[in-house]
């Protein structure tokens, strides 16, 4: 008895095979690891470039990559490595929801902090935070201590 699938009928040699078909199934399935493959290894590589992780000219004290804010104010701190020769220190807030850095305060003292009262329009939002350092000698040092991200600001 002859076994038949369809229009498609067994033979002496087996089922017939098509091998464009074959080929279009191996490229297929290649495409999809690849596209899956792909974004792990790419977070695997910004892990190893961790924006929140100390750079040059200082580091962030306050606050911590995934701190939950349930207050009308956001404290900033900044620890600066050499503090005799910063002339102030500015905080930077980037809303995820816009992607735009907007400059909140600045700090011309040590300890480099900053109370952050936090408006309307950042509230109910996740952000970023860095800073950057101007020197008493006219250079700038960006993004030291890297940056604070996914800080959730919640309404009170």
């Amino acid at each position: 008895m002859e076994e038949k699938r369809g229009p498609i009928e067994k033979g002496e040699k087996g089922w017939p095979v098509n091998p464009f078909g074959v080929v279009a199934v191996v490229v297929f399935v290649l495409v999809i690891v690849f596209l899956i493959a792909r974004p792990l290894f790419r977070q695997k590589a910004q892990g190893d470039q961790n924006q929140q992780t100390n750079s040059p000219g200082g580091r962030i004290i306050s606050p911590n990559a995934g701190d939950i804010i349930r207050s009308g104010n956001l404290p900033l701190e900044l620890s600066v490595d050499s503090p005799t020769d910063a002339q102030k220190v500015q905080f930077w807030i980037k809303s995820y929801a816009d992607g735009k850095w907007q400059m909140v305060g600045e700090d011309t003292g040590s300890p480099f902090k900053l109370d952050w009262q936090i408006p309307n329009e950042y509230q109910n939002k996740a952000v970023a935070i860095t800073t950057h350092i101007y020197q008493k000698d006219g250079k700038i040092v960006k993004d030291p201590g890297g940056w604070r991200e996914g800080i959730i600001l919640l309404s009170e």
